[in-house]
Order: C-alpha cells, then structure tokens, then sequence
C-alpha cells in the first residue's frame, strides 16, 4: 500500500517531508548533494566533446583562433538596418565554407546575445523527432559552451515532435554530427560568452518544421537571442547547374517564400542539407517580426579549390526586422510579372 493509503492528508505531507529530508542526508552523508533535476552536485557534467575537430577545422586552439579571425576579417558586410533575428550559415570544412559563413558572423562583431540557438539537420543518423540536447555543455577547442537547460526542457514541452534528447548530438558508429558543432568557434570568436541551445532535426518534414518554428517563437519573444540555421546548398552538381539550382533557393529565401522552400526540398527539386533548419528558421524568424532577408554572400567549392565538376554550394543569409515600413515593403516588393498577374486576377 502506498503511503497515500495509510495517512490523513496533515500526515501524508509530514511523512513526505520526512522522507525528502532523509534522502538529502543520506546524499550528503555519501559525500553528493541532490540537486532539482536528479544528478549529484559532484556528478560530472555531461558534456559533448568535439567530434570533427581536427577534420573540418584546426584542433590547436590558436590555429582556430587565427583561421576564424582572419575570414571575419576578409568578410565585408555592409550593416544591415535593423533588428538581426537569424542567421544562415554553411556548415563544411572551413577551407571550403568558412570565409562564406564568415559573411554571416561578421554581422555579429559588436553584438551581444544572451543566448543563441542553433538547428543543425540530422546527417548520420535518422530518428522521427526534434532533437534538442540533454547534456550540460558543448565543447570545441576554444572551450565549453553551457547549454541553456531550462530553455531547452520548456521548448520541449511545446510540441510532442520536439524532445530533450541526445539522439544526433553523440556519435553514432564513431560519426559525430559536424553541421551543429562547425557553427560554435565562429559563435565564440564573435560573442564571447553566451548559453546554448543545440537542435538537432532528425527528420525534416514541414509538420517538424513548423512545430519548433511555433514553439521557437514562443520561446524567443521577448528575450536576447539569436537563431542561427545550419546549411550547405546543393550537392556534386557541375558548376553552373548548381549556381541555378542555389540561385532559385536563395531567391525563395529572399522572397521570404518558405511553403516553396520545403515543397521543393521534399521533392528534390531544390536541394539544402539543412532545408529543415532553414524554414522552421524562417517561421520563427516571422513570427518575431523578422520581415527581410538579406543574402550576404554566395560561392561554392569549384570557387574555392578550380575543380567544377562536382561542386557543393553555400550561403550565407540574415533575417531581419527592417527598421521601417519603408525597408518592410521593399524586402517584399512585386515585379513586372508580379503585378501583372495580379492586375488580371483583379479584372477577373
């Protein structure tokens, strides 16, 4: 019988607190207290070591340090008029995508966010739900990043599709996912100290997507952060076909036209590895008053290392909320054809 059973109420609680003070004694005795979400105070945290270290970027921190400086500095970003919202960022070895997602960060330079949140897709490992990360910290070779945990277990209570989990965080088969963890020493380099919270999409369907954009937004309203997507463009196209093919995503992006977006990535007419973070990003984004984007800078591996023949491509993108009506109407202004069309559809 339960204890619930065998006391009055006045009694029940007494008992209950009696048994919440024993156990904490019998922590301390043991040399740990407990702390609210169940581990010991001298339980180590758990933190998410950097897997691709070594691979995608230098692991000697002053190395990093020097690399991520010097494509911050090569970046020249004309200041954008407004509240910055979200970034998109390619997510490659450095040497391939590094100086691009540097257009991106360098909107950061003299900036301060509390917290930045950053959703990364799934590439070595499928499961059907949003992963946001249940450990402590993630780490790169340039130190610790603390993982906003009371940020993370309220986004997760929003939607049955989002989950605190480590699914896509920790290696799997001695793969670690690189889209999240390439995105952080350029983050450090330019914010300094900030919390984070690390999603990882494990599928990429537009129910997905929407649910963590809704709950995102809900979330970020009001608070000092920063959304930050995670995403190469198209894949081992020649050259010119896969500037058409990114030209037509960018545009889709510019004109703010998400439905497309994923339309065309479910069909694999359009192609972004990080499709998925790139619209929940975008519906987030929309719904914080974000009401332009703004492609900073576009190229692709053939750009980089001469071969042509099988490139992959990367952009980088802001969205913000422009300062005026003015800014708001031109980021979604009509063209000729536009307006055409809907002059004969007025007629009709």
């Amino acid at each position: 019988m339960s204890l619930d059973q065998h006391f009055v109420p006045d009694e029940r609680k007494t008992m209950k607190k009696r048994l919440y003070w024993a156990v904490l004694l019998v922590c301390a005795f043991f040399g740990g207290q407990l702390w609210g979400d169940g581990r010991l105070a001298d339980e180590k945290p758990t933190v998410r070591q950097p897997m691709v270290a070594g691979q995608f970027y230098p692991a000697q921190p002053d190395e990093l340090r020097r690399m991520v400086d010097e494509y911050l500095a090569q970046a020249e970003v004309p200041g954008v008029p407004g509240k910055l919202v979200a970034l998109i960022a390619p997510h490659a070895g450095y040497i391939y995508s590094g100086k691009v997602a540097a257009y991106s960060y360098a909107l950061l330079k003299g900036r301060k966010f509390e917290r930045v949140v950053v959703i990364a897709p799934s590439h070595y490992e499928a499961f059907p739900f949003v992963s946001v990360y249940d450990g402590d910290a993630y780490a790169t070779p340039l130190g610790n990043i603390a993982v906003d945990k009371e940020f993370a277990a309220n986004l997760a209570k929003l939607s049955p599709r989002i989950q605190l989990s480590s699914r896509g965080h920790t290696p799997t088969q001695q793969q670690g996912e690189h889209a999240l963890e390439v995105q952080l020493p350029f983050l450090q380099r330019v914010l300094g100290e900030f919390k984070l919270v690390p999603i990882v999409m494990g599928e990429q369907s537009y129910e997905s997507e929407r649910a963590l954009g809704v709950s995102l937004a809900k979330m970020v309203k009001g608070t000092d952060t920063l959304l930050v997507a995670s995403s190469d463009l198209s894949h081992y196209h020649p050259y010119d076909e896969a500037k058409t093919i990114d030209e037509k995503t960018l545009k889709a992006i510019a004109q703010w036209d998400y439905l497309s977006l994923s339309l065309n990535f479910h069909s694999r007419i359009w192609e972004a590895c990080g499709g998925g973070p790139i619209v929940a990003a975008m519906i987030a984004a929309e719904r914080l008053g974000a009401n332009q984007a703004r492609i900073l800078k576009y190229a692709n591996t053939g750009d980089v290392t001469g071969d042509r023949s099988r490139v992959v491509g990367y952009g980088a993108v802001a969205l913000i909320q422009a300062e005026s009506r003015a800014a708001e109407m031109e980021s979604f202004s009509l063209g000729p054809k536009e307006r055409e069309v809907l002059i004969r559809l007025a007629r009709k």
